[in-house]
């Protein structure tokens, strides 16, 4: 499965390592550019891209950005493919993102996201502290796995994202 991780912070990051690790093709941007990616992230063969390029060709297109960031890659977004998976892992901090009125006003993150990018998204890996994903995430079969949450409005996004968790 082909793709592509918008964010190299902390999940972001992990993201990148484990399923290139499970042998997914990856391909990772910031909006700093490829150069800034930590090398430790690249180790399992995740590769560096440009923005613009890490969403050409892929399946599956990860979000791992702060939420106010989510308006400026709309863009990006809609070079997808229509058939392409988008999930988001990101939360409302209103410390950090400024706040929000509809999301203040109760509106659900995942459908603020969509209603920015014009495309359904599906939520995983927000409810995981990023350290403990890389620490403990564990394959199937493993008695010490953790669950996460994996939430969409469709069968096949929701099927895509758990694959990827799986």
């Amino acid at each position: 499965m082909k793709t592509g991780i918008l964010g190299a912070g902390s999940i972001g990051s992990t993201l990148a390592r484990k399923p290139a690790a499970a042998g997914y093709e990856v391909k990772v941007a910031t909006s700093r550019g490829p150069e800034t990616i930590a090398a430790v992230v690249l180790t399992t063969g995740a590769e560096a891209a440009k923005a613009a390029d890490v969403v050409q060709g892929v399946e599956v297109l990860i979000t791992s950005i702060p939420l106010r960031g989510t308006p400026a890659i709309k863009s990006l977004v809609a070079g997808l493919p229509r058939d392409a998976i988008i999930i988001d892992t990101s939360n409302y901090y209103p410390a950090r993102d400024g706040h929000m009125q509809a999301l203040d006003d109760g509106q659900i993150e995942s459908l603020w996201v969509a209603e920015q990018l014009g495309r359904s998204v599906v939520k995983a890996w927000n409810a995981i502290p990023s350290g403990t994903l890389d620490a403990k995430g564990a394959p199937a079969g493993d008695t010490n796995r953790l669950a996460i949450a994996v939430a969409a409005d469709d069968d096949a996004g929701r099927e895509i994202a758990m694959a990827l968790v799986e």
